[in-house]
């Protein structure tokens, strides 16, 4: 090492406990993301993801009270990817009629296919047998349904009418957690790609129709 390195290094400011501590709570919440995608929530195991962040089971329990406490960390994380993934998504007004329906269904059905909605989807599906998730995470489910909404909204409001506009989002709703259902239990992704390709030809084909 010589003499400039030594001296950067010897200057780099460290991380204050702060930091340390929110760095810790983001590793515990990106691994069990990731234990999420590769075993579901019923078998996310707390020690392992605490091995997995390089973290110890004290150092879980320092950030996470309990296992529930951990999982409702994930969902408020993914629900928030998701969130930006629709909040940054904004057509320009030279797309128009089937066009703009489309260019919307596409981001929905890549977003659907998503790790983050695969990993949050299966939190959602597994709390209905854990009433105190259910409790917790239920609200935060309908907050991003809404949020869901008003993308769906907003950058159709004044190319469909209001009422196609609310029974478009609600058919895509549906599609978009039939596709999230298919993918947690297996279902092959040619299955369920070519599923979305009818459903999106039929829902353009219904919106011509009702224009």
């Amino acid at each position: 090492m010589n003499e400039v390195t030594t001296k950067v290094a010897r200057t780099k400011p460290r991380r204050s406990q702060e930091e340390r501590s929110a760095a810790s709570r983001t590793s515990l919440i990106e691994s069990a993301i990731r234990h999420l995608l590769r075993r579901g929530l019923a078998a996310t195991n707390m020690t392992e993801i605490a091995t997995e962040a390089n973290l110890t089971r004290g150092a879980i329990q320092h950030h996470f009270t309990s296992r529930a406490e951990l999982v409702v960390a994930v969902v408020e994380e993914l629900d928030d990817r998701i969130r930006r993934a629709l909040d940054g998504f904004s057509l320009p007004a030279s797309v128009t009629g089937q066009d703009r329906v489309a260019a919307m269904l596409d981001h929905v059905i890549a977003l659907t296919a998503s790790d983050d909605n695969i990993a949050v989807f299966d939190v959602w599906s597994a709390s209905r047998a854990d009433p105190a998730l259910k409790e917790r995470t239920l609200p935060m489910q309908h907050q991003l349904t809404v949020q869901f909404r008003e993308f769906w909204r907003r950058n159709l409001d004044g190319h469909l009418s209001p009422e196609l506009i609310a029974i478009s989002f609600d058919i895509t709703l549906v599609m978009a957690q039939g596709a999230a259902m298919a993918q947690l239990l297996n279902e092959t992704p040619d299955g369920i790609k070519r599923t979305l390709t009818e459903a999106k030809t039929m829902l353009l084909e219904f919106v011509a129709a009702r224009r």
